[in-house]
């Protein structure tokens, strides 16, 4: 799958779209389960590979949509060079303690979500 079709496919899932919609692959992982991964000290190496895998998806991804013309795609989220995993981590536990009412959905549409709010874009692009 490619970097755009996975941002794609995260926001369409942050826009609410039924599951049944998704001709993609999503990951079964419930955000509850992942909340205990990142807030366990033997398993955060866990959570912040998946932080930093789908942070770097975004950022290549809008990389791509520039090279290939497309200099008014949205992104997700614009996280600065610098920002550790533990921050992000931070932002993504914190997020999903103040939504527990959401925990049974898909970890990506989450985390997604979750970043979004934390690092937002100017103009969102």
């Amino acid at each position: 799958m490619s970097a755009r079709r996975s941002i794609l496919l995260v926001a369409a899932l942050a826009a609410g779209l039924p599951a049944s919609a998704m001709a993609q692959r999503v990951s079964n992982l419930q955000g509850g389960r992942f909340l205990e991964l990142c807030s366990r000290a033997p398993s955060v190496a866990i959570c912040d590979a998946y932080l930093s895998g789908l942070a770097d998806s975004v950022a290549l991804t809008h990389v791509y949509d520039r090279n290939e013309g497309d200099k008014t795609a949205p992104t997700g989220f614009c996280i600065k060079a610098g920002v550790t995993s533990a921050e992000m981590r931070g932002h993504v536990v914190s997020w999903l303690r103040g939504h527990t009412d959401q925990l049974s959905k898909p970890v990506g549409e989450l985390t997604f979500t979750a970043l979004h709010e934390a690092y937002p874009c100017g103009g969102g692009k």
